[in-house]
């Protein structure tokens, strides 16, 4: 019967030509689930290159057969912050999964923390980039609008690609408001002369900046990004991008 589950788990991570079985082997993913309770909209799965001897380190997470998960952090230097993580998972269908964090917990260079989370993440859409790259993508069930989020953490993707590290250089706006849909507002209204927007989609960029992707509403296909620097030194700065 396990081997049979085993089977059904492989399959169901399967997409179009590309055949990779996530199960009882170590990825690295973009960060630890269960670290940042509130910026959950996406998380990245990287196939580990084993002839690197630095795939040891980074970020990683393995989903065992019995529909648990690890996920923790590890670095050859002890001199920093160690975020871990334990949980289950579900499959819902052929391309959903339900995430569940158990406990939480960090040490090292950092705030120390060991807590029972139990903290429903929800259902993730599977999105598979490439034969080395799957996204898990907040879903709430709809098959259309699961494609949509798709698209728009690619367009996402593509600023990234654009802009690179060079987020911080379109950070000109100050203001003392902490939330992002406050911030983002409080630009466009400051900013723009755009007056009917709505936020289609945002994640992390390097856990320093939040990048929402904007669709001006009077316009077809217009879409830009307001780039919030939620951390360090750029906590209260905010930002426009637009592909030319």
């Amino acid at each position: 019967m396990k081997k049979i589950t085993l089977y059904v788990l492989i399959v169901f991570f399967s997409h179009n030509s590309y055949s990779q079985n996530i199960f009882e082997e170590y990825w690295h993913i973009s960060e630890v689930i269960g670290q940042d309770t509130e910026n959950t909209k996406e998380y990245i799965l990287y196939k580990i290159d084993k002839n690197d001897k630095y795939s040891l380190y980074g970020t990683k997470i393995i989903f065992n057969s019995n529909n648990s998960f690890i996920c923790n952090y590890s670095a050859k230097c002890g001199n920093d912050c160690f975020p871990s993580s334990v949980g289950t998972y579900k499959i819902i269908d052929n391309k959903h999964i339900n995430l569940f964090v158990k406990q939480f917990k960090q040490s090292g260079d950092c705030e120390s923390k060991k807590s029972i989370s139990n903290l429903e993440m929800g259902k993730y859409f599977l999105s598979q980039k490439s034969d080395k790259i799957i996204k898990l993508i907040k879903s709430d069930g709809n098959s259309f609008q699961d494609s949509l989020n798709e698209k728009y953490s690619n367009m996402i993707d593509k600023y990234i690609e654009d802009v690179k590290y060079g987020s911080s250089n379109l950070l000109n706006f100050k203001t003392e408001l902490k939330g992002n849909l406050g911030r983002v507002n409080l630009y466009i209204k400051n900013r723009t002369r755009i007056k009917n927007f709505r936020i289609v989609y945002s994640k992390k960029q390097d856990d320093t900046f939040i990048i929402n992707l904007v669709k001006n509403e009077d316009e077809k296909n217009d879409y830009f990004f307001i780039i919030n620097g939620f951390r360090n030194e750029f906590e209260c700065q905010v930002g426009y991008y637009k592909f030319i």
